[in-house]
């Protein structure tokens, strides 16, 4: 029986699996790679697509993933990724991400008017201090 490693799937919303597995394959920036128990330190980029991996009873799991990397070092393999999510939930987990995109988008563009009206504010009150301190000092002085 093959000997097992640490493995965690990470990403920013939620960890997809911490536990032992014997096997994984994941999409790397210049194929797939294949990862055993013992295998040398080393980090990788990796790209969207599919990860399989084997846990120890002998069970097969796969889940997509979007841009990240991996990292293996005495046993312990981490994958940080963008998004991880079950193959049948990918798309639903898509579509959440890009209205979430969008929504942050808005949020930003609000936020750049609210400031940009907030700076057209202050420059109307300075021009008009500065027209009332211009007119105090004509009225100031004395008529020959």
């Amino acid at each position: 029986m093959a000997e097992a490693f640490h493995l965690e799937i990470l990403s920013p919303e939620r960890p997809f699996y911490k536990g032992d597995c014997i096997s994984l394959i994941l999409p790397i920036s210049d194929g797939m790679i294949g990862i055993m128990a013992h295998h040398p330190a080393m980090t990788a980029v990796i790209g969207d697509g599919l990860v399989k991996f084997r846990l120890p009873s002998g069970e097969e799991r796969e889940c997509m993933v979007s841009k990240g990397m991996f990292d293996i070092s005495r046993n312990d393999a981490r994958l940080l990724c963008d998004a991880a999510a079950e193959p049948e939930k990918w798309a639903e987990e898509a579509q959440r991400r890009k209205e979430e995109e969008a929504r942050i988008e808005e949020d930003e563009k609000k936020a750049r008017m609210d400031f940009m009206k907030t700076q057209l504010s202050i420059a109307r009150t300075i021009n008009a201090l500065k027209i009332k301190n211009r007119n105090a000092a004509h009225a100031e002085r004395p008529l020959s």
